[in-house]
């Protein structure tokens, strides 16, 4: 069979119709279903154990730092008794403090060292835990040096002590003697004048960066570790009060995943808020007042059915997160944002059920109406979760673990709260739409009162409902099968108008197609597009360690510290060559200097405490079994990297030099390398993300509308709202990072959504004008595309005020996505279409078996 444009949309009609009747004759069987299976799976969650680890999140798991990373620990494994401050490559129970002069001071002064000197006494004396009947200080659980001892920070002092007698201090490196150190990674801030010798001399400093390496191994002693941090951070929480000349900032190796847990807690009470909106507003969408009156139509409007269907992505959440713990998939905080998505989602697709119950003919038998529902919305809504779910699928590919679980998790949540609204929901409907048959109040179920102006006031208030009109020649509540057609034209008459839809099609949709309007549209466009390709051009990439923390955390100080006084210079990079060459060759020496930056070697290794020969060379045997060196490493310090475009030059320029020497396989590694990688591959993977589901939702796309033409105005409009969230997010101030590409990757559902069912409505009317034919599509769907952007905007308007740079991305991201395709369904497609579709229309919808034009409204 040949299948072409539109083939999907009748056979789907055609089953989901039998469906419909097959719910309405066993509605039990497809209620307590779908609850025992909640029950069932969300036992899951009892096992569940949010992974916490950022660097794993939310940097590639592709990243070449990390294989730069691997190569250096397995070279120098950081075990007791290799320990070296600045050569460490993970920070695993590391704890670090920047101690910052008060009123702009000068940190070498003695009234600041004396303090910063208590400080660091009280942290390795005072701070301790107790474990299995013993007392764990600092000196018990330090990862010691080559020489047995706990590293120190006896540096800090004798700087100090040298400034105070008015000793020079050179600068990077500080000298005495024969001896030499750099210092430039621990002292910030720094002031300089210029020697006689023209040598950099200490004036003045600001801040000095203390490190503590605590044991990671074995796994009691890990943990152990693991309560002295949190012990530390109490601690330091009250000590730093007391500090009257220096401020005191701190971090350790479990801070970021703290922090993530408290966005996550954050979020519960916030979806409570979120959950109550949308119950309030899909209660006030469900109210239907008897015509001629004011009243409310107890018998018509559903108030529960709304609660229900809010509740309804409830269970799918639930059952995706107990079914996919139970699968092992791994769970991270950032999902708390998921069910925020989800809800809003089901509860727009609640409205798509409900608006096709209204528009059925309620002379019609219950179960026949519910067929006639699920075959006109089932069908939509199953084009919704298909996009919205397979554009959560092409997010999985990504290489950012973060988002490739946040997709997991998404897509699971919507196939399943999909899977619900057709079994669970739609049987809920049956029983309600039974008690309506029966002229039931739909609250007490009871029966209504018909509307009288004679009735007390609170009978008018809370019991009137209405009865369904009588067509002539049968029976309420039946339809012969000779009058079918007939009863389809005449339920025109039987259906409950709104108000919104009266303005769309015979005001709204009027004025947007006078000229003038069309004009100033127009020139909106142009001015639309100028702004999101400026945004574009000005995109900033990465997603900052800082931005993992609630705002408020005490954490956030400290990078900004660490911005400020130590990445503008001074900050380290160890440079690795893998494959050493025979050094006895005088031309193999020689091949070595012609490498940039190699000739900071010699002063590294000639440096006595930087102790080369212990730590920063590993002895083998070659193949004449002597003994010759296989790896050594060298540190340089780098300057202006503050800011992550800078940060991303350094990383490629070092891969870039070590890259011309292939033979000597050389290895360039820093931490922040682990997130410049980021930074370089968020664009590429987003960019393929999109690319790949704008071509799915080509697909979907093509299979639903009859015309071809309308396609390539559906990928128009799904790029167009792509480059505008892209644009308008970089003017927003939100960086193009793991969090805003998960939003960028629902877009392209979301375009979807507002594009391929405008499109398909105004191909099928029967209209004989563009205009009549914009009337006719904006009159079926601009109030349920206005009710679906609304409900997803007031889900995650209550995480505007949440104090954490993640979450806020998330409600920006997700605002911009839900503006701008609002904008485009309601303003600039429908005018594309009239202005170049004109009034092509489809052969494929015919009306011999239903005059009604389709209702195909997707999301709404």
């Amino acid at each position: 069979m040949r299948l072409g444009f539109g083939c999907l949309e009748p056979r789907a009609a055609k089953f989901f119709h039998s469906y419909g009747l097959l719910v309405a004759k066993y509605p039990i069987i497809f209620l307590i279903t779908p609850i025992l299976v909640t029950c069932f799976l969300s036992t899951g969650l009892f096992g569940l154990e949010p992974l916490s680890d950022a660097l794993y999140l939310y940097t590639p798991t592709d990243a070449p730092s990390k294989t730069e990373r691997r190569i250096i620990h397995e070279a120098w494994p950081l075990v007791d008794g290799t320990y070296v401050a600045g050569r460490a490559v993970t920070q695993s129970r590391e704890v670090q403090i920047a101690v910052v002069a008060r009123n702009d001071g000068n940190i070498l002064e003695r009234v600041f060292s004396d303090e910063l000197k208590h400080m660091e006494q009280f942290v390795r004396n005072n701070i301790t835990v107790e474990f299995n009947n013993r007392t764990w200080s600092f000196a018990d659980l330090c990862l010691a040096s080559p020489d047995g001892r706990c590293a120190n920070n006896d540096h800090i002092q004798l700087v100090s002590r040298l400034f105070h007698h008015g000793i020079n201090i050179t600068y990077p490196t500080v000298r005495l003697g024969d001896k030499s150190a750099y210092i430039a990674s621990a002292l910030g801030g720094v002031k300089l004048a210029k020697g006689d010798a023209g040598e950099n001399i200490i004036v003045g400093a600001s801040a000095w960066l203390l490190i503590y390496q605590l044991k990671f191994y074995p796994n009691q002693i890990s943990y152990i570790s693991g309560l002295w941090e949190r012990e530390f951070k109490s601690q330091m929480d009250t000590y730093k009060t007391r500090a009257k000349h220096i401020s005191i900032t701190y971090f350790h190796s479990q801070t970021l995943s703290d922090e993530l847990k408290r966005n996550a807690e954050r979020l519960a009470p916030k979806f409570i808020g979120a959950f109550v909106i949308l119950v309030v507003f899909s209660v006030l969408c469900s109210i239907v007042t008897i015509k001629g009156s004011g009243y409310i139509d107890w018998v018509v409007t559903k108030p529960v059915l709304s609660v229900v269907g809010v509740s309804n992505a409830g269970l799918g959440i639930a059952s995706a997160m107990g079914l996919l713990t139970y699968l092992g998939i791994q769970y991270n905080d950032i999902i708390a944002v998921m069910p925020f998505l989800v809800v809003a989602v089901g509860t727009d697709n609640m409205f798509l059920m409900v608006a096709s119950l209204k528009r059925t003919d309620r002379n019609l038998k219950y179960d026949e109406r519910v067929a006639e529902c699920m075959a006109d919305a089932a069908v939509s809504i199953l084009i919704t979760a298909m996009t919205d779910a397979l554009s959560f699928g092409v997010g999985t590919i990504t290489t950012i673990p973060a988002v490739q679980i946040f997709c997991i998790y998404t897509m699971c949540a919507l196939l399943l709260t999909f899977a619900y609204q057709l079994t669970f929901f739609c049987a809920v409907l049956v029983y309600y739409t039974r008690i309506e048959e029966q002229g039931l109040h739909s609250i007490w179920l009871r029966p209504a009162v018909i509307h009288s102006s004679t009735s007390p006031l609170n009978v008018k208030l809370f019991w009137l409902g209405s009865r369904p009109p009588t067509l002539s020649g049968g029976s309420a509540g039946t339809v012969t099968s000779t009058s079918s057609v007939q009863s389809m034209v005449s339920s025109a008459k039987h259906q409950h108008h709104c108000t919104a839809t009266s303005f769309f099609r015979n005001w709204y949709a009027p004025v947007l197609m006078q000229p003038w309007i069309r004009a100033i549209a127009g020139v909106w466009y142009l001015i639309y597009l100028a702004l999101s390709i400026y945004g574009c051009a000005h995109l900033k990439e990465g997603l900052e360690p800082a931005n993992l923390l609630v705002d408020d955390s005490y954490a956030t100080p400290h990078y900004r510290v660490l911005e400020k006084h130590y990445w503008h210079y001074g900050a380290s990079l160890q440079i690795v060559v893998n494959n050493v060459p025979d050094l006895r060759d005088p031309l193999e020496r020689l091949n070595m200097d012609r490498m940039k930056f190699y000739d900071h070697a010699a002063q590294y290794i000639y440096s006595d405490m930087s102790q080369p020969w212990v730590v920063d060379v590993v002895w083998g045997r070659n193949n004449q079994s002597e003994h010759v060196i296989k790896t050594f490493r060298y540190m340089i310090g780098m300057r202006d990297i503050s800011t992550t475009t800078k940060q991303t030059e350094a990383t490629n320029t070092f891969r870039e030099i070590a890259s011309r020497f292939e033979r000597y396989n050389v290895t360039t590694y820093m931490p922040l390398w682990l997130f410049t990688d980021q930074y370089a591959l968020v664009v590429p993977n987003t960019m393929q993300d999109i690319v790949v589901a704008v071509a799915c939702m080509l697909v979907i796309s093509a299979v639903l509308i009859p015309q071809p033409v309308c396609s390539f105005w559906v990928a128009v409009t799904i790029g167009s709202i792509d480059l505008g969230v892209l644009g308008f997010m970089t003017l927003w101030g939100v960086n193009l990072d793991a969090i805003s590409m998960i939003t960028i990757i629902m877009s392209v559902g979301f375009s979807v959504d507002y594009s391929a069912h405008i499109t398909y409505a105004y191909v099928i009317s029967k209209e004989t004008t563009t205009t009549a034919r914009v009337c006719d599509a904006l009159g079926d769907l601009g109030w349920p595309v206005a009710q679906g952007a609304m409900s997803t905007i007031l889900a995650v308007s209550v995480l505007s005020d949440v104090p954490a740079y993640m979450i806020v991305t998330f409600f920006k991201t997700v605002f911009l996505a839900i503006s701008i395709g609002f904008l485009h369904g309601l303003v600039f497609l429908p005018l594309m279409l009239s202005v170049f579709v004109g009034c092509c229309s489809s052969k494929k919808v015919e009306p011999q078996t239903d005059p009604r034009k389709s209702d195909f409204v997707g999301r709404y």
